[in-house]
């Protein structure tokens, strides 16, 4: 239940771009966190992570899931490939576009130039989602968990430090990941695959 609230929390925040409201400070925040990383060290450790957040990682967990029974496996693939569908969806109606892109003085620091638009972030989602199904998967071990959780806080900031998206893109994206881990958390629940 707690993961349905925060999705659908961070969904709606997320949404408030729609509204204009975020719009004049965004760009800014971008570029604030831009300016901290730009000579920081860290900034090759976003550059790495961003792996963890690409479709072809939450591929290779989907399977490692499945490993474990091909109940759980294609239960967290289906609810996945509804989410990736969505985002999708959502990103074509919003048509966003990406702030290195809209503002020239944020620079593009990912090691792919993406090819989508901007909103919601489809790394923030494949992240958080694996975030909170994996560790579930795997016994709900809290060092695990946390471990999971601030990998997923690391890749998502580094969506906005590589000037690939908003704020709220992230937010939006990260919801939809943790109301799509929910769901899938719940059918296992319900299929008593635990």
């Amino acid at each position: 239940m707690i993961y349905y609230i925060l999705g659908l929390i961070l969904i709606v925040i997320g949404c408030f771009h729609l509204l204009g409201v975020a719009d004049r400070v965004e760009p800014e925040i971008v570029l604030y966190v831009q300016n901290k990383f730009k000579n920081n060290p860290l900034l090759v450790f976003f550059k790495e992570i961003w792996f963890f957040g690409r479709t072809s990682f939450a591929l290779i967990m989907l399977l490692f899931l499945t490993c474990f029974g091909w109940k759980m496996g294609s239960v967290a693939s289906g609810v996945f490939f509804v989410a990736v569908g969505i985002e999708h969806f959502v990103k074509k109606l919003s048509n966003r576009e990406r702030p290195y892109i809209s503002h020239p003085a944020i620079a593009m620091l990912q090691p792919l130039e993406p090819t989508d638009s901007s909103f919601p972030s489809g790394d923030s989602l494949r992240i958080w989602y694996l975030a909170l199904i994996v560790p579930a998967a795997l016994g709900d071990s809290t060092l695990f968990l946390t471990t999971a959780i601030s990998l997923a806080v690391l890749v998502t900031l580094g969506r906005i430090v590589m000037g690939v998206h908003y704020f709220t893109d992230t937010l939006a994206g990260a919801g939809l990941g943790i109301l799509s881990a929910g769901t899938t958390i719940w059918f296992w629940t319900q299929m008593n695959i635990f």
